[in-house]
């Protein structure tokens, strides 16, 4: 697969991950340091959730690895107004910011299912 049909393959990911899972307010794939490879929407705000994200997920998956725990499969940050949700797509991430209202049990069976999408367009080649 060429690189911009997978971008946009990867685009199309997101935007599914967004219209089936109710209260996901932007969500992001991104490589390890925190650059944004696709999102939705596509605003200032992908940016920071890369970032943040990226730096979170770093440190966890270091945590966990010093614990004995393996690498990081999934991180959750529950603040008092929303949900952060990374998970490990391959060797990208992919982040979620859900609002408070949101179904977690549906956000994870959906970031599980674009994982899996994700997974399978970068094994492409």
């Amino acid at each position: 697969m060429q690189r911009g049909d997978r971008s946009q393959a990867l685009k199309e990911s997101l935007r599914r991950l967004a219209a089936v899972a109710e209260g996901v307010h932007a969500c992001a794939i991104l490589d390890g340091e925190g650059f944004v490879i696709a999102a939705q929407p596509s605003d200032d705000r992908a940016a920071q959730l890369g970032a943040l994200s990226a730096s979170l997920a770093g440190t966890a998956d270091s945590a966990m690895q010093r614990l004995g725990q393996g690498g990081l499969d999934r991180l959750l940050l529950e603040g008092q107004t929303g949900t952060l949700l990374c998970c490990r797509a391959g060797e990208l991430n992919l982040a979620l910011l859900l609002g408070k209202d949101a179904s977690l049990a549906h956000c994870l069976f959906a970031a599980g299912k674009a994982k899996e999408e994700i997974e399978a367009l970068l094994a492409q080649d």
